[in-house]
């Protein structure tokens, strides 16, 4: 019967299980991987917004609902790909991608100034910003996620 197991045979049951769980967390953290070049899409979609100063008014009316798109898309094909829900990412991913989205809203400001004070090329230095930390933002963003799935949050 299964309750005459020794004690010893139920520990090593429930490590076999544990071990299947934590290879069963790492390959789901290794699935969560999305495309390379997913990186750059969303970087150069936030450099294209901060770039948004530059246009007139009616050229960024086109541009802004076109951006909102892109960034949707780009969105859907993250999760159809890794298959994981925005919410199962973490508190840590989460603060990353706020931290963002406010240093990205500063950036527009500073190119809206830049624009208006000196010359819309000046515009390019808080896009070129913009990019980079766009890049890393959304690298870190991943990594914490995978990270956060990897333990089991």
């Amino acid at each position: 019967m299964e309750n005459d197991a020794s004690p010893g045979s139920r520990d090593g049951s429930a490590e076999e299980v544990l071990r299947g769980l934590e290879a069963d967390r790492t390959a789901l953290a290794g699935r969560m991987a999305a495309p390379g070049w997913i990186h750059v899409a969303f970087a150069l979609v936030a450099a294209g917004y901060v770039l948004l100063p530059v246009f007139d008014d009616g050229v960024r009316d086109g541009l802004l609902p076109f951006l909102l798109v892109a960034v949707l898309a780009l969105l859907w094909y993250q999760r159809s790909v890794t298959g994981i829900r925005a919410g199962a990412v973490g508190a840590a991913a989460w603060g990353v991608f706020l931290v963002t989205v406010v240093a990205i809203l500063a950036l527009v400001s500073v190119s809206f100034a830049l624009v208006a004070s000196l010359s819309p090329w000046w515009a390019a230095v808080p896009a070129v910003v913009c990019f980079v930390v766009a890049l890393s933002a959304n690298r870190w963003f991943e990594r914490l996620s995978r990270e956060h799935v990897r333990r089991g949050r």
